[in-house]
């Protein structure tokens, strides 16, 4: 038996995570006026020629909490006072601070916390990894500090089909689709944010009364169909964006035949541009008992 409880004491050990502790950092401020604070820090980046980085989160996520425990450590708080302006911005239940979010490229919250970087001379660098930091807590710190060292200096990085006009337009036409998913997804966001402050006193009689719990039991089945709806639509933002480079790719590819592929191939596909399609994916409609009035 005594070996039995240490081993299951040396399995509860090794479950906790980081040295460090996420719940004493809780920075973000449901008070604080974001876009103000968002214009002075991009004056001060542009002043001293470094980048602002902007977390988009909230104290009630574990991963948020995590990044911030992350960013109080003496190496990581040192790299970012010399090479970024850094601003917490609030989200409360996902529907806060779009518009500062928007401003930015980013159309919606898919994970949180979500990191941008952006450089006021060449615009956002991360946008290919700023929605993958829903991970934050149990990401290591080496890697951590490692991502942020990159990024203090690094540019993204343009491959050959990238520079193809056809692949831009397919970008762009991704861009559009996610914009319109984005509506819907933040109106979700924003609806089931005012449901909760309504369903407040229910929430402490479910479980002794019918009405209470069933429109409790309703509150949740939704806020899956909402979880749901904002994983599906990061993984088929990202599937989409590797359809467009494949099929361009493979396009650039039949056209140069035995050539190697160069700028004159690309020139030669944007002068003749084939027909070519994504697979978009098709969503319910209506997904939220509210689009159906």
């Amino acid at each position: 038996m005594f070996r039995i409880c240490v081993f299951i004491l040396v399995l509860l050990a090794g479950s906790v995570a980081p040295a460090w502790s996420a719940d004493g950092d809780r920075p973000f401020r449901a008070e604080a006026d974001a876009m103000a604070e968002v214009d002075a820090a991009l004056a001060r980046a542009e002043e001293r020629g470094t980048r602002l980085l902007l977390v988009f989160g909230a104290n009630w996520c574990h991963d948020s909490r995590g990044l911030a425990g992350h960013f109080a450590q003496d190496d990581m708080a040192a790299l970012i006072a010399e090479h970024y302006e850094l601003v917490w911005i609030d989200i409360a239940w996902r529907e806060r601070n779009i518009d500062v979010l928007r401003r930015f490229g980013a159309p919606a919250i898919y994970g949180t916390p979500t990191v941008l970087i952006y450089d006021p001379a060449q615009g956002l660098m991360n946008a290919d990894t700023m929605h993958s930091w829903h991970t934050a807590y149990s990401r290591s710190h080496d890697a951590v500090v490692e991502y942020f060292t990159v990024w203090a200096e690094a540019r993204p990085a343009a491959s050959l089909t990238a520079t193809s006009a056809v692949y831009q337009q397919l970008i762009a036409d991704i861009d559009a689709w996610e914009m319109r998913e984005a509506v819907r997804l933040n109106a979700a966001y924003a609806q089931h944010a005012a449901w909760r402050e309504e369903l407040a006193p229910h929430f402490e009689r479910a479980g002794n009364d019918e009405e209470s719990t069933r429109l409790v039991e309703l509150f949740h089945s939704v806020e899956q169909d909402i979880d749901r709806h904002r994983s599906n639509m990061r993984a088929d933002r990202a599937d989409l964006h590797a359809q467009a480079h494949e099929r361009v790719r493979e396009a650039l590819l039949v056209l140069a035949g035995d050539e190697p592929l160069g700028f004159d191939t690309v020139a030669a596909l944007d002068a003749n541009p084939p027909e070519i399609s994504l697979d978009y994916p098709s969503y319910p409609d209506p997904l939220y008992p509210w689009e159906d009035e």
